[in-house]
């Protein structure tokens, strides 16, 4: 007989777990009309403390079928608006499904385009903001290659500008 074996079988009182069940059911509606509003099951674990699975299980009980991973049928400028599985690059963000400059990045992101096509280095405006104390889409220091990651989206015409603002094509 094993040591453990013989430490089960001791006459010793155990530890015991207690397993606490508790029904979600009465917050199907309000999942469901998240969901349904755009946000992610992500987005819903964090809003309400959920594991995705308990959230993806009372959609699919409250009868809400599931978005698939591929892009759906919907047009094109929604489907460019939704939250799917990506994160949104530096100076944007999702609110309820939909992406939005973000408040506080965005107006970063217009100073690096302007110090960019003012002619500054890629260097002197990554210094500037590590100057100025302002965290990088990674909460690290600037370096040039984040600044290029940005201006290549500019290049490459993935933000274009329309009436003074950027927006994501």
């Amino acid at each position: 007989m094993t040591s453990a074996s013989r430490k089960a079988m001791s006459p010793e009182p155990h530890d015991f777990i207690y397993l606490e069940i508790r029904n979600y059911d009465h917050l199907r509606g309000e999942i469901a009309s998240l969901y349904k509003s755009g946000l992610s099951l992500r987005d819903i674990e964090k809003r309400m403390s959920l594991s995705k699975t308990k959230i993806r299980d009372l959609l699919l009980r409250a009868g809400v079928p599931l978005r698939s991973l591929e892009k759906s049928s919907m047009g094109a400028s929604v489907r460019s608006q939704m939250k799917w599985n990506i994160k949104p690059p530096y100076g944007f963000w999702y609110v309820e499904g939909l992406m939005q400059p973000h408040p506080e990045e965005y107006p970063v992101l217009l100073g690096i385009i302007r110090r960019w096509k003012s002619g500054d280095s890629l260097n002197s405006i990554a210094t500037r903001l590590n100057d100025k104390a302002v965290p990088s889409p990674m909460g690290k220091q600037w370096s040039w290659n984040s600044i290029n990651n940005i201006i290549q989206r500019v290049i490459n015409k993935e933000l274009v500008e329309r009436n003074g603002k950027y927006e994501l094509k």
